[in-house]
């Protein structure tokens, strides 16, 4: 899938004229434009397009980077983990489309319009999400350019990152907290994550029962009724069978620093909920998901 470029040869061993070579560019980049407009062709070309499959002339090429930004802007904005999710490296050390179109990278032209809409669409996905933000600390400089700017997924990967400590540096999260204040909406973010960290603090703190079963048909907003009437620091044995709690609760449960049994029989949970829980309860030993939503997608969390 390699483009020829200006300074290749064809088998002619003659140099393309550079007319030439960008109506064959425009035509081979037309094509992949009009596959990732049908949402069942996206997975096999976000696949083929993952490894990067292009010379560094090309991708060096104004031109091509330019041109490429909707075929990718479709690939990211595909609601579908396993589509969106190639615009990443297709391993660990090898950079994506993502890399590619950082603001201040040789792809980025719109000021990171493009790689604002990646990053709101991967802090959205379900699956590696704590892995994803830390690998965001080498993209520090563009996500909090992009906060200044207003961008709220730029604002958001901030908060995300403080929220779960993923930043070692005391001076960086200064800044990251510096950032954020500096816009309205930014303000704003950072005053709930504040708040929820008070919240956190309380909840943890040590006392109250360790085993705890709601009744029957409760609901996330039972729990959290629950869970606010007291501390739960101590809490070890939570269970949750036959009742309506969905994914929501995910917010309450994470605050529960003892929890080492989680029974989630016959509920709503899903893969949201499991992922969230994954990142936050290191102690937890035993977890029953029998009769839930989770799919496949959502036990990779639990692998980490």
């Amino acid at each position: 899938m390699y483009i020829q470029y200006i300074a290749m040869q064809d088998n002619t061993n003659a140099i393309l004229d550079p007319q030439e070579w960008e109506n064959k560019l425009l035509c081979y980049i037309g094509m992949l434009e009009t596959m990732a407009v049908f949402d069942d062709w996206r997975l096999v070309l976000g696949s083929l397009l993952q490894p990067i499959p292009f010379p560094n002339d090309a991708i060096a090429h104004e031109l091509f980077t330019s041109k490429m930004k909707n075929v990718i802007r479709y690939i990211a904005g595909d609601t579908h983990c396993d589509v969106h999710s190639t615009i990443l490296g297709i391993r660990e050390g090898k950079e994506g489309w993502f890399h590619l179109y950082v603001p201040g990278n040789i792809g980025c032209d719109d000021e990171g319009e493009l790689w604002g809409l990646m990053l709101k669409t991967l802090l959205n996905c379900c699956c590696r999400r704590r892995k994803f933000l830390s690998e965001l600390n080498k993209m520090m400089g563009p996500i909090m350019l992009l906060a200044l700017r207003e961008n709220e997924a730029a604002m958001e990967a901030l908060c995300a990152m403080l929220e779960l400590d993923v930043v070692e540096s005391n001076d960086v999260k200064m800044q990251m907290v510096t950032t954020l204040q500096s816009t309205s909406t930014g303000k704003r973010m950072y005053a709930e994550l504040c708040e929820r960290q008070i919240a956190l603090r309380e909840l943890q703190q040590k006392g109250g029962p360790k085993k705890l079963t709601l009744p029957s048909k409760s609901t996330d907003t039972d729990l959290s009724k629950m869970l606010s009437s007291g501390s739960f620091g101590n809490l070890e044995c939570l269970s949750l069978a036959f009742t309506n709690v969905t994914s929501a609760c995910a917010n309450d449960l994470i605050k529960l620093p003892s929890l080492r049994y989680l029974n989630l029989w016959s509920t709503q949970f899903g893969d949201v909920g499991v992922q969230m829980i994954s990142e936050h309860l290191h102690k937890l030993q035993v977890l029953n998901l029998c009769e839930t939503p989770v799919t496949d997608k959502g036990l990779v969390c639990l692998s980490w």
